[in-house]
């Protein structure tokens, strides 16, 4: 492997701590990564992200005339990469052109093996013709809307890839069924279980916790109605960490429902936060849940965050969810379900020491056998070197 570059919208994304966490694992196995962005925020994600967006490079780097140059130099390799472009429908085929262009010539400029997009929109269409335009190969991993809500020439693109990645097995068989010749991986994200260390608690603050974007997937209407469910006296107090679309609806909701004084809303807060902060809680609870537009949480690493550090969650039973929970390591409830919600909320608070104990050392078990980055970054990387010796190519 000479390089292996990273194909991503915007870079860093706070909330998108899976992209830093793999790229790091990757690196630990030996790999030279770069990630190129289409958009690089120099003041965002994670504080431990600044050394990756040190190395970034943004696809405006290049010129137009410097794009198109590359298109010019191998007329075979040309013509390939045309030929995708207008079979897809998803991009303007003048603004995919330029990008393809742009990216080309930074995977060449880096000496890339091998592009990887993070999503399958327009950072994977921008992906699969750059590597047709730079002779590398390429893949991408789908996460979530952009496989349910907004699939847009998915099977296309699947096609047109060495291979593609989902991150849970409902996923896999979607990719599957749209294209059963296709070679699919199934790699989780992973988390790094150095920085969650395992400080499990008897003690907990009586507080639920909630950590994500404030949109309709997460469910957070069903867990407000299963607060205000609850006996007056019985009600914990719920911590919000997060922002997005749906803050107004859910203070209304808070409001109309009665139970203003316990939900509080804490906006953003790094992974650093969360560290410290997590184990202190009663539990994490993310009841997850298919949106109206078909959006989903697929994988979600804040699971295997809590699981790792020593908080007990109760999750829904849905997509990634049920293979992350098993008996024993949480609680799972059917999505869209308030009243299960409310008496999982209970049972895990009536936990007697001993056996909220017992649950969150088989979680951080479960984590650190499954779900671990380094595992994650080896499936990836038999995956990579799997597809270079298909076509021929020994790492």
């Amino acid at each position: 492997m000479k390089t292996l570059g990273y194909v991503l919208s915007d870079f860093p994304v706070l909330s998108e701590t899976f992209v830093g966490t793999e790229i790091r694992a990757m690196e630990a196995l030996g790999y030279q990564v770069k990630p190129f962005a289409f958009n690089i925020h120099q003041d965002g994600g994670q504080p431990i992200d600044k050394p990756l967006i040190d190395k970034a490079v943004a696809l405006s780097s290049i010129n137009n005339l410097s794009a198109l140059t590359v298109w010019l130099r191998n007329p075979l390799r040309s013509v390939k990469a045309l030929s995708f472009i207008l079979r897809q429908n998803g991009l303007p085929k003048k603004s995919l052109i330029r990008s393809a262009g742009q990216l080309a010539r930074i995977a060449l400029a880096h000496d890339c093996d091998h592009l990887h997009a993070h999503f399958a929109l327009h950072t994977a269409a921008t992906a699969i013709a750059a590597s047709k335009l730079s002779g590398c190969h390429v893949s991408f991993v789908g996460h979530g809307y952009d496989v349910y809500a907004r699939p847009t020439d998915l099977a296309l693109k699947l096609e047109s890839s060495n291979f593609s990645v989902c991150v849970c097995e409902d996923m896999c068989d979607r990719f599957l069924e749209l294209a059963p010749n296709h070679s699919v991986h199934l790699v989780e994200c992973g988390i790094d279980l150095k920085r969650y260390p395992f400080h499990p608690r008897q003690r907990h603050n009586g507080r639920l916790l909630f950590v994500g974007r404030l949109t309709e997937k997460k469910g957070l209407t069903d867990l407000l109605q299963a607060i205000a469910l609850l006996p007056d006296d019985e009600r914990p107090m719920l911590d919000l960490v997060g922002d997005g679309e749906q803050k107004s609806l859910l203070v209304a909701l808070a409001n109309q429902l009665g139970i203003a004084e316990q939900v509080h809303f804490l906006g953003g807060r790094t992974s650093e936060w969360i560290i410290d902060n997590a184990s202190h809680y009663l539990a994490l609870c993310t009841p997850f849940c298919e949106a109206r537009d078909g959006d989903r949480d697929t994988g979600p690493v804040v699971v295997k965050e809590a699981m790792a550090l020593g908080l007990p969650v109760i999750c829904s039973n849905f997509m990634g969810c049920k293979e992350m929970i098993t008996e024993g390591t949480g609680v799972l409830v059917p999505p869209k379900d308030p009243q299960s919600l409310a008496v999982a909320i209970v049972k895990t608070y009536s936990l007697s020491i001993q056996q909220r104990m017992s649950q969150l050392e088989k979680a951080r078990s479960r984590v650190a056998r499954l779900y671990n980055a380094r595992s994650s970054a080896q499936k990836l990387a038999t995956a990579i070197e799997s597809s270079q010796q298909i076509q021929g190519v020994t790492l």
